[in-house]
């Protein structure tokens, strides 16, 4: 009877574990991207579940300490700084992504550079602690030479929609982001332009966590983003 207990509490404390299943997770900056691939997967009739709660960081803690997440989506390098050397069987490239720089209705930049300029007045990027189109915008503006002459009118904020809120509301004159939020509101913004070079490359993967590369829900999951209607999604979230 104790044996038939402690099963049943093991199965309850870790639900995503059930036959057939495969477990998701991502960090809160990607949460609403996994959500749509996981609404799409489910109505395909994959069996998925989905944990969240808090940053890729966390998330990988949890993973560690017997959460049940079976397949980790995030960018690859703010994963592989804080995971441990052969935590995952292998990774599955979902695409590229890149920096953006934008700026308010009212402004023309033709060139990056242009920030130099004296009617650019204020300039800002996400906390590169915590968001990696912050850790892009801030080894672009250290490689180009550009940081350094206009050091006196950058500020750092805390997320990428904080940046888009200030260039609407015209409080910043110019600032970083990513191609999700030109998608869903460039109309509001005076112009933008993408960044390739100047800082390491944006890749977004799908990492398997170690001990499930050979599971059969693995690779149903994993060719589901490879799918038309994963790629379909992951272009609506600015990876191609």
């Amino acid at each position: 009877m104790k044996k038939l207990v402690l099963g049943l509490l093991f199965l309850a404390v870790l639900p995503g574990l059930a036959f057939g299943e495969v477990v998701v997770t991502t960090g809160a900056g990607y949460k609403n991207m996994v959500e749509k691939l996981a609404e799409a997967y489910r109505a395909e009739g994959g069996a998925i579940e989905e944990m969240y709660g808090g940053n890729i960081g966390q998330m990988v803690m949890q993973i560690e300490q017997g959460s049940g997440a079976t397949i980790i989506i995030s960018d690859r390098e703010s994963l592989e700084s804080v995971s441990k050397e052969g935590a995952y069987d292998f990774y599955r490239d979902l695409g590229g992504t890149v920096l953006v720089l934008a700026w308010r209705k009212g402004l023309e930049l033709k060139a990056p550079e242009d920030l130099e300029k004296a009617e650019v007045r204020s300039v800002c990027h996400p906390d590169p602690k915590a968001a990696i189109y912050g850790r892009a915008a801030s080894r672009f503006l250290q490689s180009s030479g550009i940081g350094e002459r206009v050091a006196g009118k950058l500020s750092v904020v805390a997320t990428v929609p904080q940046v888009f809120a200030y260039l609407v509301s015209g409080d910043m004159d110019a600032g970083f982001l990513n191609r999700v939020m030109i998608q869903n509101g460039g109309d509001k913004l005076g112009g933008s332009m993408e960044i390739a070079e100047g800082y390491p490359p944006l890749v977004m993967i799908a990492a398997v966590v170690k001990g499930h590369g050979d599971r059969p829900e693995t690779k149903a999951f994993l060719d589901f983003l490879a799918s038309d209607k994963g790629r379909e999604i992951l272009k609506k979230n600015g990876i191609w």
